[in-house]
């Protein structure tokens, strides 16, 4: 028998709740989930690990909100191969064609279904 190797997720939101649920959502035998409440906490565990795909809210504790856009960029120049997915309460098509255009595979606007995540996982090979 061959063992499945782990796949890690990180979850970047200041909604401390939010993060709670994905985790509980997300986590299984295969994937381990890590959360983060700040862009820096997120940047210092990128350093770290190397994550099979990272889920960022757009606004996080920043000024500009639109920390999670940026986080994008930092993630795609730190290791390409690692999937993206924004997700907002603060929608517009501006802000999903940018995500796109910086590298996200999926964008959602909040709430976002549980199936719809899931589905988005299994898009990306992550499914449970």
């Amino acid at each position: 028998m061959v063992a499945r190797m782990k796949k890690y997720i990180l979850i970047v939101d200041d909604e401390v709740g939010t993060l709670l649920a994905y985790k509980k959502l997300l986590s299984s035998a295969t994937i381990e989930v890590h959360t983060a409440e700040t862009m820096e906490e997120a940047e210092q565990l990128l350093k770290k690990q190397h994550y099979a795909v990272v889920i960022a809210d757009l606004r996080l504790t920043g000024i500009l909100g639109r920390e999670g856009l940026e986080l994008i960029r930092y993630i795609k120049e730190l290791s390409s191969d690692t999937e993206c997915i924004l997700v907002t309460a603060y929608g517009s098509p501006e802000i999903r064609e940018e995500a796109y255009t910086l590298g996200a595979s999926h964008y959602f606007e909040k709430p976002v279904s549980p199936a719809a995540l899931k589905e988005a996982l299994a898009s990306l090979n992550l499914e449970k």
